[in-house]
């Protein structure tokens, strides 16, 4: 592999799905990954060994309040927190940096919103979760976890139950945290690699999808697909679940009947063929369109690659206030430009964790953050109804000085953005090395996406 961190192939897609797919609708939680993790001159970490690799995990549920695992059985009053040991459990062992978290809330008595932060810490004034009464949320969190091998979880309001699912983890040391050699992140062209709409449309309950990429000779090295699910049209409330398997051991999405929701995952995979293959199943009672778009991918056994850097969640735009940008909603069809200031990204950012949010947009609409160095992809990363505020995880790449870009579908909607981590070039850059030199000369040209496709089950 070349030095480039944008991971790509000399095949063309075959089976790219148009622009046309992209979904819009329903969707109403405003979420955020909640960390008071020591925060590092943004871009000059210099990364030694295993540090800031991750390690994926099949997906376990560490955390039920239901059922008592993890925490007590009972629900979790406003006010109150959850005190979850992470460290031996699920897979992740002790003194890592961050685990990454699949966070739900199972029917809360009121509107109310969750927070995930390390044990030992002040919690955070940002939200990991929101959910509206009644219903059931997830999204994806990474939360660095405290020296006691612990995290937090808040509830603001009314009663809720809360379920977490661990999906990995960064190491924090030189050297594995399990002896085993931690993976590296490469961003791709974010690509739409199925919609069940262009196929033989909504996929019945127990059914799924099988997807698998084809990157030659790196099919072996790659151990996780940074993948956003998109669910739609639900003939009842339910879930669906992605895993290394077509039995995989925890949800991903949760959905009500009729309601768009997506959520950003990281998926292990198993080999198929030589291929690197993952399923995503619906494990409702009913019906249900499913769309997954890949936008990275986790590699083992490169020199070259991406480290995590968690940070304290940290504000780069609002749309309401003027934070990084104008006070004005973003206008249908406009894609703003944006900068990732110096407070998160440098020389070495070439990925943002971050938490995008629509905020009372007048129509239903869909947004799109990607690269300011590319054309805006067929992909979305949240959905949003007319009024409602919606929001989801999101890994973003950055271009040539640091730059991204927002899309709005529909109508106006304020935005904002949080970014909670970066993924980075993990050794020092020269001396006077800047941004825009760097990205001429490791990024290049625009690249087109490995062949990739998709069975259903």
């Amino acid at each position: 592999m070349s030095t480039r961190t944008r991971f790509v192939a000399a095949t063309a897609a075959a089976t790219m799905i148009s622009a046309a797919l992209a979904t819009t609708g329903a969707s109403a939680a405003t979420t955020g990954t909640a960390a008071s993790a020591p925060t590092a001159t943004a871009g000059a970490t210099a990364f030694e060994g295993e540090q800031g690799t991750y390690q994926s995990v099949n997906p376990n549920r560490i955390l039920d309040t239901r059922t008592g695992n993890g925490a007590p059985k009972a629900l979790v009053g406003a006010g109150r927190e959850i005190s979850l040991l992470v460290a031996g459990r699920g897979g992740v062992p002790g003194g890592v940096s961050a685990v990454v978290l699949n966070l739900t809330a199972v029917g809360p008595s009121t509107n109310t919103f969750l927070t995930a932060y390390p044990s030992g810490t002040t919690r955070p004034s940002t939200s990991s979760l929101n959910v509206r009464a009644y219903t059931n949320r997830a999204n994806l969190v990474t939360v660095p976890v405290g020296t006691d091998g612990r995290v937090r979880i808040y509830n603001s309001t009314g009663t809720t139950n809360v379920l977490a699912d661990v999906l990995g983890f960064y190491n924090a040391n030189t050297t594995s945290n399990t002896g085993q050699a931690g993976s590296q992140y490469y961003t791709v062209t974010p690509e739409r690699w199925y919609d069940s709409r262009a196929d033989a449309g909504a996929i019945p309950s127990g059914d799924g999808v099988r997807l698998w990429g084809d990157y030659a000779e790196f099919n072996s090295m790659i151990t996780a697909f940074a993948a956003n699910i998109t669910v739609l049209q639900g003939s009842i409330s339910g879930y669906v679940a992605a895993g290394p398997t077509d039995a995989p051991g925890a949800s991903t999405v949760n959905y009500s009947r009729g309601q768009v929701v997506a959520n950003m995952s990281v998926v292990p995979v198993t080999l198929e063929d030589g291929l690197p293959t993952f399923y995503v199943m619906n494990k409702g009672p009913g019906s249900v369109q499913i769309i997954v778009d890949v936008v990275g991918v986790y590699t083992v056994g490169e020199e070259e690659g991406l480290r995590f850097r968690p940070l304290a969640p940290t504000r780069i735009m609002d749309t309401r206030s003027g934070v990084g940008g104008p006070v004005k909603p973003l206008g249908a069809g406009e894609a703003r430009q944006q900068l990732a200031p110096a407070s998160v990204a440098g020389d070495l950012t070439y990925a943002l964790v971050a938490n995008a949010t629509a905020a009372g947009p007048t129509s239903a609409t869909y947004v799109t953050a990607y690269s300011n160095d590319i054309v805006k992809p067929a992909v979305s990363n949240l959905n949003a109804a007319k009024g409602e505020t919606a929001a989801n995880a999101a890994f973003i790449e950055v271009g040539m000085g640091n730059l991204f870009r927002v899309h709005n579908a529909a109508g106006s909607t304020p935005m904002i953005m949080d970014v909670t981590g970066t993924f980075e070039y993990h050794t020092t850059a020269p001396a006077g090395v800047s941004a825009t030199e760097r990205g001429a000369r490791e990024r290049g040209t625009q690249r087109s996406a490995p062949d990739h496709g998709a069975a259903r089950l």
